[in-house]
């Protein structure tokens, strides 16, 4: 108490601290639930393959023969990465510049030549989505918590 009789309150404690794991485990909760589970069965196509490619970027870095099995374990830890943030980074992918460019393209041209460049563009979008998981995932959940939002396609929230 103060000499002029005002009381002071102290904000309370909080008792339990997020850990990280548990941050982790609650992301899925920013998606809308058919959402993601539509989405893990891309990852039945895009995880081996983003393995592939994390394996030559890190490979390239990890070059030298003793540090090769160091390059496998960090090229498959950020493939895992990848799988869990795909969702997220394919949310994000979906409303980026190159996104909307690669979705809103006119081809031309015979019709399986249409068709198989409007597939390469739906099969190049996942992949970029895959690849760039690490980075955009994280990103855009962190976007998500602070907004409050729920993620998904417009079909997800009818």
């Amino acid at each position: 108490m103060s000499s002029n009789n005002q009381q002071y309150v102290q904000p309370p404690k909080q008792d339990k601290v997020k850990s990280a794991t548990t941050e982790l485990r609650g992301a899925y909760q920013y998606l809308q639930p058919s959402y993601w589970k539509r989405k893990i069965w891309h990852l039945l196509f895009v995880f081996p393959i983003v393995l592939m490619i994390d394996e030559v970027i890190v490979g390239g870095l990890f070059s030298t023969w003793p540090l090769s099995p160091v390059a496998g374990i960090v090229a498959l830890a950020l493939a895992v990465v990848s799988a869990y943030f795909y969702p997220f980074s394919l949310y994000w992918y979906k409303g980026s510049f190159i996104g909307r460019v690669l979705n809103g393209m006119f081809y031309f041209g015979g019709f399986w030549a249409v068709i198989g460049k409007i597939i390469a563009t739906i099969v190049g979008g996942c992949l970029i989505a895959g690849v760039l998981a690490p980075i955009a995932g994280p990103l855009t959940l962190k976007k998500a918590r602070k907004n409050n939002w729920v993620l998904g396609e417009d079909k997800d929230f009818d």
